[in-house]
């Protein structure tokens, strides 16, 4: 049976983000589908059945880059867009994939244009949402909202990250989605490592990727460190990944915090299983209600591999607090004062993880579902 051909289309390179882990995830296990990645980057990745079709449109120097926004979300017209397009349908592809962010929106729209069989577009973040938290983008947030709403009501079919996005697009904008988060395949064959430290005496805590926020990190941990003096006891928060917010947290709370930078997951995964706790936050700013309401950051799948006790500071409707009311995976504290975030460092550290409720929550969020979707959308199922 010849394989169906889909061209992927991403403003990102396969290597940044979230983003390019949850298609990294999926792309290898979609059976007879032969995919194209054509991606935006700066320079040239080296991976199989991928295309770099230059740099992105958006970002660079402030006024260049209102300019640029403008062009993609008011006039909705750049040269650079109809190359892509033009490129990408030059592939003769039996569907069209694109992840509908910054440029992508755009170019999902051209595609319908060009009278497409099947476009079917990604939702990893809200583009207003994500507009709203950037005192950049802010003013583009309704003018991006829009483009969005019209681009999915649209497009042929559409995969969200998380339920919470799902329903909010069901409800505000009338668009039906799957929900495809990454996909794990050895769920069920990962060992469960020692959580025994080495450093005895030390309550290890674990922070994988971006802090959204740095005023709720610091209240954070002026509240580990009250304890600490309180108590006697010693915090060493260890953050994975580059972080704006926790590299500051590192200058005001050097005895707390060490920031490694980028480390192999495998290697992120081990060490936190020798984490007392991990960590995971939302902003409590109103602009950001949105975002922290409609996403799912990619870091809780690397916490449910290291199946450790999850902290979530994040304000109430937070999408993290449904993962944790679904299933028992640790404790909510929705304060910036001290006293709640405290009682709430207390009862984690008292709280033991149910290694099957793990096991339940992965397979519910990194498992199959994520495939059967989407094969289903490709025509897939039965190949």
């Amino acid at each position: 049976m010849p394989s169906v051909k889909i061209a992927l289309f991403t403003p990102f390179s396969p290597t940044t983000g979230g983003g390019g882990v949850i298609f990294r995830s999926i792309l290898p296990h979609l059976g007879n589908a032969q995919v194209h990645w054509f991606y935006l980057n700066n320079s040239s990745i080296n991976i199989p059945s991928a295309t770099r079709l230059g740099p992105r449109i958006m970002g660079g120097p402030l006024l260049k880059d209102a300019l640029n926004t403008f062009r993609l979300f008011g006039m909705q017209s750049h040269p650079e867009v109809d190359r892509w397009v033009r490129i990408i349908l030059e592939w003769s592809p039996d569907f069209i994939w694109i992840n509908a962010m910054n440029e992508g929106i755009l170019v999902g729209k051209r595609l319908l244009d060009a009278g497409i069989t099947h476009l079917h577009a990604s939702v990893h973040d809200d583009p207003a949402g994500l507009a709203d938290k950037s005192t950049r983008y802010r003013t583009f947030s309704a003018l991006m909202d829009r483009r969005n709403t019209e681009l999915l009501q649209k497009a042929h079919s559409v995969d969200v990250v998380c339920d919470s996005m799902q329903s909010y697009y069901r409800q505000r904008i009338g668009v039906d989605s799957g929900v495809v988060f990454r996909y794990i395949s050895d769920l069920n064959s990962r060992p469960i490592e020692s959580t025994e430290s080495a450093d005895v005496g030390t309550i290890h805590i674990g922070h994988v990727g971006s802090a959204y926020s740095a005023p709720e990190v610091f209240a954070f941990l002026s509240a580990l460190r009250k304890i600490a003096n309180t108590d006697g006891r010693r915090f060493h928060l260890t953050n994975f990944g580059v972080s704006p917010a926790m590299t500051a947290a590192g200058r005001e709370f050097p005895d707390i915090v060490e920031n490694v930078g980028n480390v192999p997951e495998p290697e992120v995964i081990q060490r936190l299983q020798k984490c007392a706790f991990v960590y995971s936050m939302y902003s409590f700013n109103p602009c950001h209600r949105i975002f922290r309401e409609t996403s799912q950051p990619t870091k809780m799948s690397t916490y449910l591999m290291a199946a450790r006790p999850i902290l979530a500071h994040c304000p109430k409707g937070s999408s993290t607090i449904a993962m944790l009311q679904r299933f028992m995976l640790g404790h909510v504290v929705t304060s910036m004062d001290s006293a709640p975030i405290e009682a709430a460092i207390r009862r984690i550290l008292e709280f033991q993880v149910d290694r099957e409720e793990v096991s339940r929550a992965a397979e519910y969020y990194c498992g199959q579902r994520n495939l059967d979707y989407l094969k289903g959308v490709f025509g897939l199922t039965a190949q």
